[in-house]
């Protein structure tokens, strides 16, 4: 198996990678839901990349970019769990696993008390992370009009 790496992204190479993970995220649960997800703020979040992060993580395999996940304030002592997405020849290696993981304790270092996410019921495979790492169902927390699953977790 080639080396797998999780990193916070710092340098610009790394960040044009994860925004280049994100956009491609957005293309599959667009075609997957077959809904514009513009709703989310998605034009102000691309043309200000990563300027609404507070984080971004990389996973990277043989050297190549191949997940990404990022940490996105809410409100006062809440932030979001965003844009979890693992390239399909990359999955089966548990990175969606660790690149949450990443994340969550950067959102505890970074002072947060709860993290909050949303995800689509039909995503087996995501909430299976999300369930395993604690988090619940919660409230819907933000106006979408999908029948998306709320899920949080207290840090």
């Amino acid at each position: 198996m080639l080396d797998v790496s999780i990193i916070r992204v710092q340098d610009p190479e790394d960040i044009a990678a994860v925004r280049a993970l994100f956009l491609e995220y957005l293309h599959f649960v667009e075609r997957y839901l077959g809904q514009d997800l513009s709703f989310q703020g998605t034009d102000k979040e691309f043309a200000d990349f990563p300027e609404t992060y507070d984080a971004l993580f990389l996973a990277t395999r043989g050297g190549k970019p191949v997940a990404a996940c990022g940490l996105k304030p809410f409100e006062p002592g809440i932030c979001e769990l965003k844009r979890l997405y693992c390239r399909p020849a990359a999955r089966g290696l548990g990175l969606g696993l660790k690149l949450s993981e990443a994340a969550l304790i950067e959102a505890r270092a970074l002072g947060y008390q709860h993290i909050y996410l949303d995800t689509d019921h039909g995503l087996i495979h995501a909430n299976g992370i999300y369930e395993t790492l604690g988090f619940r169902d919660i409230e819907k927390y933000y106006d979408n009009p999908m029948d998306s699953r709320f899920m949080g977790l207290a840090l």
